[in-house]
C-alpha cells in the first residue's frame, strides 16, 4: 500500500484509522504533503456511508477557519471515495487525554475557545458538526486545535431535527438525543462540554460499568457530573460553572447558542 499512487497522489505512510476510514500521508506532484483519508474496504459499497463521506466534504469545502481542517480536494477515483485534506503536524486529542501529556494543560482556557470557535464558525456558516468528540480533534505542538471529520454534519435549522439513525457516538449525545432523537445547536454544546470535562479530568462527565448504564446516567435529570475541583481544586469556579451549563440536562437550562459560551470563555483569565 505505501508507495501506491492514488488520484494523483503517493501514499508515504500510514496514520492512525478512523472508525470507518484509512488515514495516510501522501504527497503530490510537488512533492506537498497531505492526508489522504478513503474508506475501509467494508464501506466502500454502503451507498449511506458513501454518500454520508462526500456530503462531509462538500461541507467541509465551504468552511474556511484557522481551527477547521482545510479540504484540498475531493471526489472519486476509480469508484472509491477519497479526501486529499491539509497535512497538520498534530496529535490526536484522544491520544492526549490518555497519556496526561502537558500539552493539554498548557494554555487550557486557549484551548477551550478555539474549541469554541470551531463550533461557531460551524453553526454560522449553517451547518450542525454532530460528532464533536476528541477523537475529531487534533492539537499541534504550538497548541492551535484543529476539528476534523465533518461525515455526519448536517445543514443547520432553526428547529430540532429528529433523525433516524441518530448520528454522533452516545456518551456525547445530550439526553433530548437519547430519548427522542432530535438533534440541534444545543447537541454541539453538550459534546463540548463533554469534551472539555474529559480533557479537564481524563473522565466523562457520566460513566458507567456498561453503555447502558452511562446512557442512564446521561438521561437521568437527578444525576450531576462530579465537581471539577475534587478533580483538581485549580480549576476556577467560572469554568466549572461554565462547562456546567453546557451539560445541563434540561435544554433550556443550557446555552442557546456556542457564540454565548464563546462569550463567557473571553471574560475568564
Amino acid at each position: 500500500m505505501i508507495g501506491q499512487e492514488f488520484a494523483g497522489y503517493t501514499l508515504t505512510r500510514r496514520l492512525a484509522n478512523g472508525g470507518m476510514t484509512h488515514l495516510y500521508v501522501a504527497v503530490d506532484r510537488e512533492q506537498h504533503r497531505v492526508v489522504l483519508r478513503r474508506l475501509k474496504p467494508d464501506f466502500l459499497k454502503d451507498r449511506r456511508i458513501r454518500n454520508s463521506f462526500l456530503h462531509g466534504a462538500e461541507i467541509l469545502s465551504r468552511l474556511h477557519h484557522p481551527n477547521i481542517v482545510r479540504l484540498i480536494k475531493a471526489g472519486l477515483f476509480h469508484d472509491e471515495p477519497f479526501m486529499a485534506l491539509e497535512f497538520v503536524e498534530a496529535k490526536n486529542m484522544k491520544d492526549l487525554i490518555q497519556t496526561k501529556s502537558p500539552l493539554l494543560y498548557l494554555n487550557v482556557l486557549t484551548m477551550f475557545r478555539q474549541m469554541a470557535a470551531a463550533i461557531n464558525h460551524v453553526h454560522l456558516m449553517g451547518y450542525w458538526h454532530l460528532d464533536f468528540k476528541p477523537e475529531n480533534l487534533i492539537v499541534r505542538e504550538d497548541g492551535l486545535v484543529v476539528l476534523v471529520d465533518f461525515d455526519l454534519a448536517l445543514e443547520r435549522s432553526s428547529k430540532p431535527v429528529k433523525l433516524s439513525p441518530l448520528p454522533g457516538t452516545p456518551a456525547y449525545l445530550p439526553p433530548e438525543s437519547l430519548t427522542r432523537n432530535i438533534v440541534d445547536d444545543q447537541t454541539d454544546i453538550f459534546s463540548f462540554g463533554v469534551t472539555c470535562y474529559e480533557i479537564l479530568t481524563g473522565r466523562k462527565p457520566f460513566e458507567g460499568v456498561t453503555p447502558e448504564d452511562v446512557k442512564r446516567n446521561q438521561i437521568d435529570p437527578n444525576v450531576r457530573p462530579m465537581r471539577l475541583s475534587l478533580h483538581n481544586i485549580k480549576i476556577p469556579l467560572p469554568l466549572e460553572t461554565l462547562l456546567f451549563k453546557c451539560l445541563a440536562k434540561r435544554p433550556e437550562e443550557r446555552y442557546p447558542s456556542i457564540s454565548l459560551v464563546t462569550r463567557d470563555l473571553e471574560t475568564m483569565v
